[in-house]
């Protein structure tokens, strides 16, 4: 057996155990909520299939993204399927299917280093993308990266590969012995005249440059070698890096690199086979299936997916990162540090999450980064996979709160702002405030302005639509701001009009003293948020209260709601 053939037995059974292992692991029955009913009225399903032809074929969702991603992707896809074709599956396809294919004639010769070029230059896009976008090479992995690489080690090293085998007087040789018969003595150097001359072959001692004797290799090569071989001049890319690594030949050929170039050339194509089902190298395969079962739909609002179609969603991401340049709450990442915020990033983790591969700490912070989403909707408009993302949050979101892990804005609700105050406090400061030092709410200038003039209650439209705030918010605004003002601040960080703020600020556009109103709010909400994460509460320490949430006063008459609906 071959070293090509053990190479490639070897590949494939790494593949395929890979292929096994990824669609045999079972996902958790929790991991999502049951598989809802598609109540979207569909396409006709010949209009579905001619979409998601479109979508595949002609990348019309990366069209609708990016100009840039679309060529890009458009060039790798074309060449590589190119060269897949029509270079890598030959044996398969051009010899017994196209009559009188040879790989070194034309056209196939020149479409060879069409698509080799065009896959290239694809992939140095994809790559001048991601190191000259500051916030997607935040997010890049080593998968991205690694994917890069492969293929475009596959372009370079089968360019340098021709290359070399164009300057070679090896391969010359090898190709004079099996397949030409010379008649005289002057048959040979008159070959190495012509091909040197003219498809670039560099000999040592250098051939002759007698005009005779290079037409007599043109006729000679015409009766023996047109038949498979075309003029090295068509492989345009392959010629020109031949002409510039032409002074190193000596060297090269005594080296024998054309055959180490070989080697390098299907070690990285079958790794590339080899690591077909592992990270974002399936993505080739699992997209196509991905837009196919989504047959074309492009709702802004998608319809609940099945089981299949949601594990067919998790493994058709390409990690282009279109989702998190766009993701509504991108910023938080940028203050809180969890890339899971980040939708690419939370696809990885729920993937591991479905399978009950992550730890207790990327559990939580998972579950942080679920929390955190709006499920505004970008993310699953602009996928140009396909992938119906906001039905795998909010499911995943509800098998988060079944296992009691959708986060403080729920168990915060499970005792009363007192008792919350008692727990809270007895802890002391968390490493965030520590690191942080005094916030708003610590600083005593932050309300000397205040006059309790109650308006910051008056325009909040929490209160609003509250018809006992005293009981459904424990305090009003007016009234936290004056707690704090008396240095209480513990005993505000479970209020439920904390955790209730929209953060529209109004309280703080309408505050005639300038008081930073909603910044505080949104400070207290983080402060009890990270002295929970620090104790690692999931729920109340303490019994629930049997009636009453705080101690607050009345609403001042003149911020009740008029019966005219006008402040």
């Amino acid at each position: 057996m071959t070293v090509f053939r053990i190479l490639l037995v070897l590949a494939c059974c790494i593949c395929l155990a890979g292929i096994v292992r990824r669609f045999s692991r079972r996902h958790k029955e929790t991991a999502f909520a049951p598989a809802g009913h598609n109540h979207e009225k569909s396409s006709p399903s010949g209009r579905s299939f001619a979409t998601a032809l479109a979508d595949i074929l002609l990348l019309r969702r990366t069209a609708r993204t990016s100009m840039y991603r679309w060529v890009m992707h458009t060039l790798i896809l074309i060449g590589f399927t190119g060269l897949l074709v029509f270079h890598a599956l030959d044996d398969i396809i051009g010899y017994p299917f196209i009559p009188g294919y040879e790989s070194t004639l034309d056209p196939w010769q020149w479409l060879r280093n069409l698509f080799g070029g065009m896959a290239l230059a694809g992939i140095v896009l994809a790559a001048a993308r991601r190191m000259g976008n500051a916030r997607l090479k935040t997010f890049s992995r080593r998968q991205d990266w690694l994917l890069l690489a492969v293929i475009g080690g596959i372009m370079i090293s089968g360019f340098l590969l021709e290359a070399s085998k164009i300057i070679s007087p090896n391969v010359f040789n090898r190709m004079t012995e099996s397949y030409f018969l010379p008649e005289d003595e002057n048959d040979i150097p008159a070959l190495q005249a012509f091909w040197s001359a003219h498809n670039g072959v560099i000999f040592t001692p250098p051939a002759s440059t007698d005009a005779t004797l290079i037409a007599k290799g043109e006729e000679l090569s015409a009766n023996n070698c047109n038949y498979c071989h075309s003029p090295t001049a068509s492989a345009f890319l392959s010629r020109a890096l031949a002409t510039a690594i032409g002074p190193a030949a000596p060297a090269l050929n005594a080296a024998n690199a054309d055959l180490g170039l070989w080697y390098l050339h299907i070690v990285l194509a079958f790794a590339a086979l080899a690591l077909m089902p592992y990270g974002k190298f399936l993505h080739p395969v699992a997209t196509p299936v991905n837009l196919a079962v989504r047959g074309g739909s492009h709702s802004a609002r998608p319809p609940l997916e099945t089981t299949a179609a949601r594990k067919v969603g998790l493994e058709a991401c390409t990690r282009c990162g279109e989702c998190s340049l766009h993701c509504s709450v991108a910023p938080a990442f940028a203050a809180i540090g969890n890339a899971d915020i980040l939708p690419s990033e939370k696809l990885v983790s729920l993937r591991g999450y479905a399978t009950g591969t992550l730890s207790e700490h990327e559990t939580d912070a998972f579950a942080e980064g679920s929390r955190i989403c709006t499920e505004c909707l970008r993310c699953t408009q602009i996928c140009p996979s396909g992938i119906n993302l906001q039905d795998l949050w909010l499911s995943s979101k509800k098998s988060l709160k079944h296992r009691e892990l959708d986060g403080p804005n729920t168990t915060i609700r499970q005792c009363n702002a007192m008792q919350w105050a008692e727990v809270l406090s007895a802890q002391g400061k968390s490493r965030f405030e520590q690191i942080k030092g005094d916030g708003l709410a610590d600083r005593a200038e932050s309300f000397w302005g205040c006059v309790q003039c109650t308006t910051c209650t008056s325009v909040c439209p929490v209160v609003a639509v509250s018809e006992a705030p005293a009981k459904d918010l424990d305090l009003t605004p007016q009234q936290i701001m004056n707690l704090l003002r008396m240095g209480l601040k513990d005993q505000t960080l479970a209020a439920r009009m904390v955790w209730s703020c929209t953060t529209c600020y109004k309280c703080q556009e309408h505050c005639p003293q300038n008081i930073q109103v909603a910044d505080i709010l949104f400070e207290l909400r983080q402060i009890a948020t990270e002295r929970m994460k620090e104790r690692k509460l999931t729920a109340c320490p303490l019994p629930a209260a049997t009636s009453g949430r705080f101690s607050a006063a009345p609403l001042p008459p003149e911020t009740k709601k008029p019966e005219g609906g006008k402040a």
